[in-house]
């Protein structure tokens, strides 16, 4: 039997806490670190870079995992944004015949490039919305930067746009089957600039959506019916032209939209040989103003993250 002096005397008070670690072993050890003690900026993001594999490794295990109980596996990933060109054609080019009727003198290459671009970011902010939830239990049990959450959930958004492209760029060529005239040229290198662009927005979005989905819980029902009003809202459908919005201020309301300017560059580039510059400027803006805006946003409830 154990000996009595090493059993604590039952006074009924609480055990004694832990002594804190003094500042000279927090100093020389600075993985060691108090929790809920708010890292410096510098220091957070160098955390950041040091699990930069995190950010990589989990999206790629859960595009393997995903649909992978179904047939046709990682072809929904492709096949879903098909369906929806394919319903959206029906109805607007064959059913109300806005080709030709509504300056859009190509409907379907306009309706291609805008239903994938678009896609992307409203993948982005779903997860985004869902990412602190999903991931309770990691984020309860281990510290560690939280913006890592929201940069592997674009990092997977975007790995699965990049499987997305080469098949929007091979639609646009095969619509040169029709009386479409879609012509490759220097100006589709600015692709991978867009991707970058819209990739950055879309973390800035992820961040923002998700603290605001954290402490409202009701945004993820909410979601499909503010995506559905944005996915209108942006042109994907219809050209924000003066042909069509006759009324020149509600015309600049609606292009103020950030996700109507990344999909004009990509129209822009993809379709008309052009790059305007305005355009680029607007949706470079927005870019930096979500992504730096998001982050700061996001990281001012890091210690409330463990709460869920």
């Amino acid at each position: 039997m154990a000996s009595d002096r090493h059993q604590r005397p039952a006074t009924g008070l609480p055990a004694p806490a832990e002594p804190a670690l003094p500042d000279d072993v927090l100093a020389t050890y600075p993985q060691l670190r108090r929790v809920g003690a708010k890292l410096p900026l510098r220091d957070y993001i160098r955390e950041l870079w040091r699990r930069r594999e995190f950010a990589i490794t989990v999206p790629l295990g859960e595009l393997r995992a995903q649909n992978q109980d179904t047939s046709l596996g990682q072809l929904w990933n492709l096949l879903n944004p098909l369906f929806l060109i394919a319903i959206y054609y029906f109805i607007f080019g064959f059913v109300l015949g806005v080709e030709g009727r509504r300056g859009v003198e190509d409907y379907l290459p306009f309706l291609i490039v805008g239903v994938i671009t678009f896609n992307y970011t409203r993948s982005a902010m779903q997860s985004g919305a869902r990412m602190i939830v999903k991931n309770r239990r990691l984020v309860q049990s281990i510290n560690f930067p939280r913006a890592i959450l929201p940069i592997s959930s674009i990092v997977s958004e975007t790995i699965s746009q990049l499987y997305a492209l080469p098949v929007m760029l091979i639609l646009l060529l095969l619509t040169n089957l029709t009386d479409s005239v879609v012509i490759p040229t220097w100006y589709w290198l600015l692709l991978p600039l867009i991707l970058v662009i819209q990739a950055l927005f879309n973390l800035g979005l992820a961040m923002t959506v998700g603290r605001f989905a954290f402490h409202f819980r009701d945004v993820q029902n909410f979601m499909p019916y503010a995506l559905r009003l944005w996915f209108y809202m942006s042109g994907v459908l219809i050209p924000i032209t003066e042909e069509l919005i006759a009324n020149d201020t509600l015309r600049f309301i609606l292009q103020l939209n950030p996700a109507w300017s990344i999909i004009e560059i990509s129209r822009d580039a993809l379709l008309y040989q052009m790059a305007v510059g305005w355009k680029w400027g607007l949706a470079g803006g927005w870019t930096v103003l979500l992504l730096i805006g998001g982050f700061l946003y996001f990281r001012q409830a890091e210690n409330e993250y463990g709460r869920v």
